[in-house]
């Protein structure tokens, strides 16, 4: 089934802020193609695929700060804590959150480099032999 992309366009940009779409893959969705079809006709470079990329993230943008205000006026503790967690400090999140790891080293992260990593498993498997003999 051939599809005229220029109509697609149309119904795209009337359906995204009509559905308050975020996602692409709602867009073809709605558009009634596959993800596929919708790429072929909105290559990620084109103009009009940021376009829709474009009002997609408006209505994300718009979503998040009617979300942000709702918080914001609510009674609700869950939602006064995320809403502090989004707007709080390092030092700040790191007191709220009670299931918070440090995963670094005096503040210093970790290195996970490959070299760093065999060098301490070499010198592991030395002191092991040292102990053995």
């Amino acid at each position: 089934m051939a599809y005229d992309t220029q109509e697609l366009l149309s119904k795209a940009e009337k359906i995204i802020p009509e559905k308050k779409l975020v996602f692409i893959e709602d867009v073809a969705v709605f558009l009634g193609i596959s993800t596929s079809t919708f790429y072929d006709h909105f290559p990620s470079e084109s103009s009009d695929y940021k376009r829709i990329a474009d009002l997609l993230n408006k209505n994300s943008v718009e979503t998040k700060y009617e979300l942000r205000n709702k918080w914001y006026e609510s009674d609700n503790a869950t939602l006064q804590v995320a809403l502090m967690k989004l707007l709080s400090t390092d030092e700040e999140r790191k007191k709220l959150n009670s299931s918070y790891v440090d995963v670094t080293s005096k503040d210093e992260k970790i290195s996970t480099s490959t070299e760093e990593i065999a060098s301490l498993i070499r010198e592991a498997i030395e002191a092991d032999d040292k102990e053995a003999d």
